[in-house]
């Protein structure tokens, strides 16, 4: 038989808990607010304004009548030029999704009813990028052909010509979803698990009272840090040559850059993930409140780093927000390495985002370390 006075007090004793916890208090109005709005409005599976070059090579009435309908079409972000090599080099650092070459033929064509050509290139790393836009694009194409035929060709209405869509598929040909969703993965689990282990150790310490004792031998905080930081780092790069090995003997995932580069490039990320794990210690007292902190983080970091959804449908506002995550950055790199093949070289941008974000934690996780091991807390 179940005593309802115990069962009250224990519930009462429960609330009183929770009601005296700011953090959790936070935790439970903000956390669902923030992550419903953020979300709901970043999270889009109809990518727009995507980076497309034109390369335009007729230059007339009638390629820029083309242009100037995916300008219109809301699905194209166009920059147009006229030579190819400055466009090929955008496009394999994944600065552009998709190119298109309008030959120089292109008018003649129109006004003669004879047919051409259009190459439509496409980074088909992450495939669903880039989908809609092409439908949107084959359907423009035709029917600006048509228009166009209708008011400049004397035979539009007989005329069977038809300009060809020529699509080739980069990187990823088959469009094989996996291809852009493991690396994605070996991103979230290397900047999950080394921040979570590292945050729980030393939070556990302290609530056992071991961190109390190690203070009292006389180590400094940065030695003690460093301590706990290193085997965790070990741990993750342990974690990646699995992850690396089992993707790229089981699920066929390509290695074609430099395993080296990748090598470090992962080093510098776990290791940041590492200190972020640190930092967060000196802002949370149990590991509950561990938990509820970094889960809110690893949330916001997913949704954000265009892992779930393409980069390119966020609005600007999540775009901006998503490239403050270190994740976000990751994430290009090791796809471009594994899947692309490029050069850390050729990804300076990524790789300064990491040290920069990487050099700032270290800078406020030192303040913030140093203040909370001075009060013996």
């Amino acid at each position: 038989m179940i005593n309802l006075k115990i069962l009250l007090a224990l519930v009462q004793k429960e609330i009183r808990e929770i009601i005296r916890d700011r953090v959790i208090i936070l935790m439970i109005l903000m956390m669902p607010v923030i992550n419903l709005v953020v979300m709901g409005y970043s999270v889009n599976l109809d990518a727009r304004n995507v980076t497309t070059i034109v390369i335009d090579h007729d230059n007339s009435l009638f390629s820029r009548s083309l242009i100037s309908a995916m300008n219109n079409s809301g699905y194209f972000n166009i920059s147009v030029v006229h030579e190819e090599i400055v466009a090929r080099r955008k496009f394999s650092l994944g600065l552009v999704k998709i190119l298109v070459h309008i030959p120089n033929d292109y008018s003649k064509g129109i006004i003669t009813d004879s047919n051409s050509d259009i190459l439509v290139e496409t980074d088909a790393t992450d495939p669903s990028s880039t989908a809609n836009a092409l439908q949107t694009l084959q359907y423009l194409i035709e029917n600006t052909e048509y228009r166009d035929s209708y008011n400049y060709s004397s035979i539009a209405n007989d005329s069977s010509r038809k300009t060809n869509v020529v699509f080739r598929k980069w990187f990823n040909p088959k469009g094989e979803s996996q291809i852009n969703i493991v690396p994605g993965l070996m991103g979230i689990i290397l900047s999950i698990m080394p921040m979570l282990m590292v945050c729980l150790s030393i939070v556990r310490e302290r609530e056992r009272g071991t961190l109390q004792h190690i203070r009292g031998s006389g180590v400094s905080p940065f030695v003690y840090l460093s301590g706990k930081a290193i085997p965790y780092v070990m741990i993750g790069l342990l974690q990646l040559n699995l992850m690396l090995g089992i993707s790229v003997t089981f699920l066929d995932i390509p290695m074609k850059g430099s395993y080296g580069e990748l090598l470090a490039v992962s080093s510098l990320f776990i290791l940041l993930s590492v200190v972020i794990g640190v930092s967060v210690t000196t802002i949370i007292t149990n590991q509950l409140q561990a938990m509820q902190l970094l889960s809110f983080y690893f949330l916001f970091s997913n949704m954000l780093s265009g892992f779930l959804s393409p980069f390119e449908a966020m609005p600007q506002w999540s775009q901006w927000l998503g490239n403050l995550i270190p994740l976000t950055h990751f994430m290009r790199v090791i796809r471009g390495i594994m899947v692309k093949g490029n050069s850390i070289t050729l990804m300076g941008n990524e790789l300064l985002h990491l040290v920069s974000v990487l050099l700032s934690v270290i800078i406020i996780g030192y303040f913030l370390i140093n203040r909370r091991w001075a009060k013996n807390t």
